[in-house]
């Protein structure tokens, strides 16, 4: 039966929560992995395990982007109005114009100046 890294993810997570000595148990885990010749799926299974463990605790990952790198100011007002206790992952889009596109969890939320320059061309065009 094959354990996809979702699944190993999913145990792993499970064991780290219920024990005192997680040293001991994520050394298990590797020797599960080992005997079931797994460990190429190592980077995978961290991957989900973050990605189950946030999910778990209710953090959405906010992604956002902008054409330059954001002031420690911006970042600051962005991480202060995120309710869900998110962390912000900062993606640098020269070809963006202007402006931000903001991505939370499955919404997104696009104030982008290439965004308004087609909003207002599509009003222009039926006026």
């Amino acid at each position: 039966m094959k354990i996809t890294p979702l699944q190993y993810a999913i145990f792993l997570y499970e064991i780290t929560l219920k024990t005192t000595d997680i040293k001991k148990k994520v050394k298990g885990f590797l020797e599960f992995l080992a005997r079931n010749n797994d460990l190429g799926k190592i980077n995978k299974i961290i991957k989900e395990f973050e990605i189950y463990e946030r999910k778990q605790k209710g953090i959405k990952e906010v992604e956002v982007i902008s054409i330059k790198p954001l002031a420690a100011s911006v970042k600051r007002q962005i991480a202060e109005s995120i309710k869900n206790g998110g962390e912000i992952k900062e993606t640098v889009n020269p070809d963006l114009v202007g402006g931000l596109t903001v991505i939370i969890g499955d919404t997104m939320i696009d104030g982008s100046l290439r965004r308004k320059l087609r909003e207002l061309n599509k009003a222009l065009s039926y006026g």
